[in-house]
């Protein structure tokens, strides 16, 4: 669209003269990361997940993850503030839901790992994210490679100091609006937020850094189900299954406050899927 819109995203006007100057105060987004942790009671979750599953086709489960990515786009589609990205310092609403992960072809050390990205609509339900997601991840898994792999196995036979000059010129057009729409449809770092499970391996979840490449502002690291104390609906002390879930947020997009209320949102709609139904 040029230098004056993008097609991802509307430029947010309005602003309070604090919330204009922060992206010259804060340059990068690992600069301007905030870190927050939840510990989130997944008992009522995964036995919600196991009734969804009863007489269900192996391939067509419902799993915990799915839960947390409708989770995710019901809080971008309620809390649209979350759903911005800074742009050479200027604020844009994207228009889109996009949610990106990582999906590993194999579970082993070899097991080459490529990236997903969907794109969702505000009123989707659990059954189609599930759906989509399924969908997505068979693709991911399959033998072909995915357009992003393409893309990248073409841009790395470019010579190492070429490449380099090309990622800063990409970067310089990109600030300018001038990146080609379709591969910004198709980069999965160009997204709302971006996932990554490492439960599913059995690791716990770490801090992630921010890409300063693309316009991902939200990364959420989920980890691994295990047991420990927790308090129950009549304050008792119990032992319960649970999962640490880690955030990197970046603060240009909008203030703390707002960001931790939706979060509070979106771990109550993990402890609660039925609302997602």
């Amino acid at each position: 669209m040029g230098l004056f819109g993008r097609e991802e995203g509307e430029r947010v006007r309005n602003l309070s003269p604090l919330r204009q100057m922060v992206p010259y105060l804060m340059v990068g987004r690992n600069e301007s990361a905030v870190y927050f942790q939840q510990q989130i009671d997944v008992d009522p979750v995964l036995a919600f997940v196991d009734a969804q599953n009863v007489g269900v086709d192996p391939e067509d489960r419902m799993t915990f993850f799915h839960v947390v990515l409708a989770a995710a786009v019901r809080v971008l589609a309620e809390r649209e503030q979350l759903n911005r990205f800074v742009i050479n310092r200027r604020l844009y609403a994207r228009k889109k839901i996009s949610l990106s992960f990582a999906v590993k072809k194999k579970f082993a050390d070899d097991g080459r790992l490529t990236t997903v990205k969907i794109d969702f609509a505000p009123t989707d339900r659990l059954a189609d994210v599930s759906r989509k997601v399924r969908e997505a991840v068979s693709v991911g898994k399959g033998k072909d490679k995915t357009s992003s792999e393409k893309e990248m196995d073409l841009v790395l036979k470019i010579p190492g100091f070429l490449l380099k000059g090309a990622m800063r010129a990409l970067a310089f057009l990109d600030g300018l609006n001038l990146i080609p729409n379709a591969m910004i449809r198709q980069d999965p770092m160009y997204a709302s937020m971006f996932l990554a499970n490492l439960g599913s391996i059995g690791l716990d979840a770490p801090y992630h850094h921010l890409y300063e490449y693309g316009t991902i502002p939200l990364f959420v690291v989920i980890g691994k189900i295990k047991k420990a104390p927790v308090v129950t609906a009549d304050d008792q002390l119990a032992v319960g299954r649970v999962a640490e879930v880690r955030y990197t947020f970046d603060e240009r997009i909008t203030d703390g406050y707002y960001a931790a209320r939706s979060l509070e949102i979106f771990e109550r709609l993990i402890a609660h899927p039925q609302e997602l139904v």
